[in-house]
């Protein structure tokens, strides 16, 4: 499986590669979306090990415990719930293991606390929508035919609606991350240029978009997958 060395290692590596602009999470939060993207979601429980044998303190924890269970909420939309259920499952093992389980939120998330009927979350996914592809959505809406209506409602209210522009735990450059991460994960050209386009359109310099791509690739080669031909930020026009 592994062509690159111990998988703490590579978390190692990733972390130094990660841009300091984008925070101190940024790391594990494309290393944990990579691992469910690239078939390996039981490792998300050694990701969550490594991070907490470092972070001691209770609300540094939550943090951490919050931060993983949205990528995961996410990332269910770009790879499918199969891998993500099984990550949260290695998740949640690897906390009781560490004893963590009393210290950590368990609360429902508010926006499932909410009687909100799901269109009302159209509008910011609409934004986030217009955000990251500005111009380019229109034209990629058109390549679905007739099935268009029922895909375009189900990005507007569901996909980006209420999970990928919820920004209440991950900002939106963090969600992105994610997004990115997720689909490079996955070699697919198109939708890796559209979400490279869109770090830069949230104002992520060229510089650290690749720096953000060699981490992932560091974790593609872990896996066994190969990187050649993959898209890179700078080819990619931002009109």
């Amino acid at each position: 499986m592994s062509t690159v060395g111990n998988l703490e290692d590579v978390f190692q590596e990733v972390r130094k590669k990660a841009p300091r602009s984008l925070g101190d999470n940024a790391w594990y939060l494309l290393t944990s979306s990579a691992l469910v993207s690239l078939g390996h979601p039981n490792e998300v429980g050694s990701l969550s090990k490594y991070i907490y044998n470092e972070v001691k303190d209770t609300e540094g924890r939550k943090r951490v415990s919050l931060h993983l269970r949205d990528v995961l909420m996410k990332e269910w939309t770009l790879v499918g719930i199969p891998l993500v259920i099984t990550a949260v499952a290695s998740l949640a093992k690897t906390e009781k293991e560490l004893g963590l389980e009393g210290e950590l939120d368990g609360d429902l998330s508010e926006k499932w606390q909410k009687d909100t009927n799901i269109a009302s979350y159209t509008p910011r996914g609409i934004s986030f929508l217009q955000t990251l592809y500005a111009q380019n959505l229109t034209p990629i809406f058109a390549t679905w035919g007739s099935h268009r209506a029922d895909f375009e409602q189900l990005e507007k209210a569901v996909i980006y609606g209420l999970y990928l522009s919820d920004h209440t735990v991950l900002s939106a450059v963090e969600s992105e991350l994610v997004i990115l991460t997720a689909i490079m994960c996955q070699g697919l050209a198109a939708p890796t240029t559209w979400h490279l386009r869109g770090m830069r359109r949230l104002g992520v310099s060229e510089e650290d978009v690749e720096e953000v791509q060699k981490g992932v690739e560091l974790l593609a080669r872990w896996a066994g997958r190969t990187t050649e031909g993959w898209v890179r930020v700078k080819d990619v026009s931002l009109e």
